[in-house]
């Protein structure tokens, strides 16, 4: 029975969390790779593979958890908020100029696939609102509508935590913990029904590409971030029973997370596997719900187990997972258009293998020279534009800024 404490309140620092962000981006990858061959239809496999965009949720978990926590630890700990104009900053170098190189390379060199870039309507791209019109969605980089909601989150989260700072002003720091979490709970059930009625209305809306539409996948994050603070320091022995067998036993955490991810691809639920599909709203929403539930499940033990054991431990400390992390943002714009220049391949023997190896080395290869030479040299600017002009970050300095 371990005593290890929590991590504190004050720690910036996750360090598991970039593999799991090559985790995600990885099978965002695998699922398009799939459903762009006969793999998903004509395997036993393709159940599981069509479920991988589960990446997504992922990130946004990942999103929610780490740029909520620094606004409630500042609130749990008595202290200011972070600054408004540095959390701006850093969110603007981390994700606009990556997207904009992405965005007009891609439509110079496979103009087939993304070409809205240059059309009169260029704004909404460059804009991050692309997710606004089922034509913009797909003429440009397809996977970016999820990009468009992590900005909307990012400019409604600071009001979200002026609104929680001033409602639960005054109360203790237990009470602010319970009353949050519930909060966040109720937000995702209003959310989940929203989307239940949208669909039931127009099962064509552009609402599932939307912030509200996604909700309930930050709050899961949102959650993990409130849970993270509000125990910080609290021994495991002494922590909630859930947290506490997360804590202590994060390989069947992740168990529970494969558990879901096979009922999903049961046909208890009836999710399709191909992406013509049409689906009922009660299975549009279960695999919403599921897919949260997974992503939390995930991304919990690299929350809690501060102390290493397990085999999760050792998979998310591999370096080569976490220098795939490093470059994920960038495999996540890149490697959908290129997949589709080199669908061709999927006619051979073996065409999903040879596609998604051959989208992933291309991918990677884009995704590192965009880290290299536009998103490393940016982030030296994260804390403003005189620690950017001095003294160069060490190697891998940058890479370690929580909110990447």
């Amino acid at each position: 029975m371990t005593t290890r404490a929590v991590a504190a309140s004050t720690r910036v620092r996750f360090p598991y969390f970039d593999a799991l962000r090559a985790i995600a981006a990885l099978s965002v990858l695998v699922t398009h790779a799939s459903g762009l061959t006969a793999f998903n239809s004509g395997n036993p496999l393709g159940a599981i593979t069509a479920r991988l965009n589960v990446g997504v949720a992922v990130f946004f978990v990942l999103s929610g958890f780490l740029l909520y926590r620094p606004f409630v630890a500042a609130r749990l700990g008595g202290r200011p908020a972070p600054s408004i104009l540095g959390y701006a900053r850093r969110r603007a170098l981390r994700i606009v100029p990556a997207y904009w190189l992405a965005l007009t390379s891609l439509a110079i060199v496979v103009p087939r696939f993304v070409h809205g870039p240059f059309t009169s309507d260029w704004w909404a791209y460059y804009g991050f609102v692309s997710n606004w019109n089922p034509i913009w969605v797909v003429t440009g980089i397809a996977p970016a509508w999820s990009l468009c909601v992590e900005m909307a989150f990012y400019v409604a989260l600071p009001f979200i935590a002026l609104a929680a700072a001033r409602g639960l002003h005054g109360r203790t720091r237990e009470r602010q913990v319970k009353l949050e979490l519930v909060a966040l709970a109720a937000s995702a059930a209003v959310a989940l029904a929203g989307r239940a009625l949208v669909f039931h209305n127009d099962p064509s809306t552009l609402f599932p590409v939307s912030l509200p539409g996604n909700w309930t996948w930050f709050t899961g994050g949102m959650g993990l971030a409130v849970l993270s603070v509000g125990y910080a320091g609290v021994p495991t022995v002494a922590l909630p029973r859930p947290l506490r067998f997360v804590a202590e036993h994060p390989g069947w955490t992740w168990g529970a997370a494969g558990a879901v991810m096979l009922f999903m691809a049961s046909p208890l639920v009836g999710l399709p596997r191909t992406f013509d599909y049409r689906y009922s709203n009660a299975a549009f929403q279960a695999e919403h719900l599921l897919y949260v539930t997974f992503a939390v499940l995930l991304v919990a033990p690299a929350v809690f187990m501060g102390d290493g054991r397990g085999w999760p431990h050792r998979l998310l400390a591999r370096r080569e997972l976490n220098l795939l992390g490093t470059v994920s943002y960038g495999i996540f714009l890149y490697h959908l258009p290129l997949m589709a220049r080199f669908q061709h391949v999927a006619d051979r023997p073996g065409g999903f293998l040879w596609l998604t190896l051959l989208t992933f080395v291309v991918a990677t290869a884009a995704a590192t020279a965009s880290y290299v030479l536009v998103e490393r040299p940016l982030l030296r600017f994260k804390d403003g534009w005189r620690s950017g002009l001095g003294r160069p970050a060490a190697p891998g300095a940058v890479a370690t800024d929580p909110a990447r």
